[in-house]
């Protein structure tokens, strides 16, 4: 695939978005107005050069570059495919709006400061390939889905960049406490293996090698939340997306997401958006009937 630009002639997207589709497309230096995200798909491997310094880029990582960082990619595999992601203020607005007070923007501000090649977690690779779906191959490139996936990208990279934004800024802490970095790492890993199972902490905590108290105080002090709580949330960010998607009832995605009380789905879906699943679906449907997603 050449390197292209899929074409939107909407308003500025929230993420720009770009995939170069082979070795001569990464010829040159770049600069990009805004904050970037560089990411290898499939197999590939590409060296980021900034200024003296060099980072592989493979599929276990990806680059978190500062607005107007000059930079070079070189391919390392013989057909590499980079996504290139650019992050408007829009979209920083939006995962902040939807997350406070866990994602601030001061914070966000310091993660966006310095060149930083973050882990891909398993989460974060998931939201990356469906975005590249959504915007790509479905060309649905202002759609909710587009939307709602642009904001957990943001949030879920402000994660990671914090996590080692912190790392870095308390280099002396006690190997107890990196253990505990490690164990939460764990933790949500497994949640998202097991997100649609009947999970509880103690299977968790067994699971992790680890006693229930240890891993309540990792996880809390990492993500802000219990991990019970981070499923529920994530399921529930599942159900959002399979309802704008169109294609499922209510009830339907309230079984696969784990909710065998439609209820129960019902006010744990409005309390976290502020909205009924239903009307999302209502929504979708016709969007998806008049074409204009």
């Amino acid at each position: 695939m050449r390197g292209h630009c899929p074409r939107y002639d909407g308003p500025v997207e929230p993420i720009a978005m770009r995939i170069d589709g082979d070795a001569r497309a990464l010829r040159g230096s770049r600069r990009d107005v805004r904050p970037a995200v560089l990411v290898v798909l499939e197999s590939s491997l590409a060296e980021l050069a900034v200024g003296r310094a060099t980072h592989r880029l493979d599929r276990a990582n990806l680059a978190l570059l500062p607005a107007r960082t000059s930079y070079k990619l070189t391919s390392r595999s013989p057909a590499a495919r980079v996504l290139t992601l650019r992050l408007a203020p829009a979209a920083l607005a939006g995962a902040i709006a939807e997350y406070a007070p866990h994602v601030d923007a001061p914070t966000y501000a310091a993660i966006l400061g310095a060149v930083r090649v973050l882990p891909r977690t398993r989460w974060l690779d998931e939201l990356l390939h469906r975005y590249v779906f959504e915007r790509d191959v479905c060309e649905k490139h202002a759609s909710a889905a587009a939307r709602f996936l642009e904001t957990e990208l943001t949030k879920e990279l402000y994660f990671v960049g914090k996590e080692q934004l912190e790392a870095r800024a308390t280099p002396a802490r006690t190997s107890v406490v990196h253990e505990e970095d490690v164990l939460a790492r764990r933790a949500r890993e497994h949640i998202e293996d097991h997100l649609f199972e009947a999970l509880r902490v103690t299977d968790l905590a067994r699971a992790c090698h680890a006693s229930e108290s240890t891993l309540l105080r990792a996880f809390r002090r990492e993500l802000g939340v219990a991990p019970i709580a981070y499923l529920r949330a994530r399921r529930l960010d599942e159900a959002r997306l399979l309802l704008r998607a169109g294609r499922y009832t209510v009830g339907e995605v309230a079984a696969r997401v784990g909710y065998a009380n439609l209820a129960a789905f019902t006010a744990a879906f409005r309390r976290r958006f502020r909205e009924l699943p239903s009307t999302l679906a209502r929504d979708a449907r016709a969007t998806a009937f008049d074409g204009s997603a």
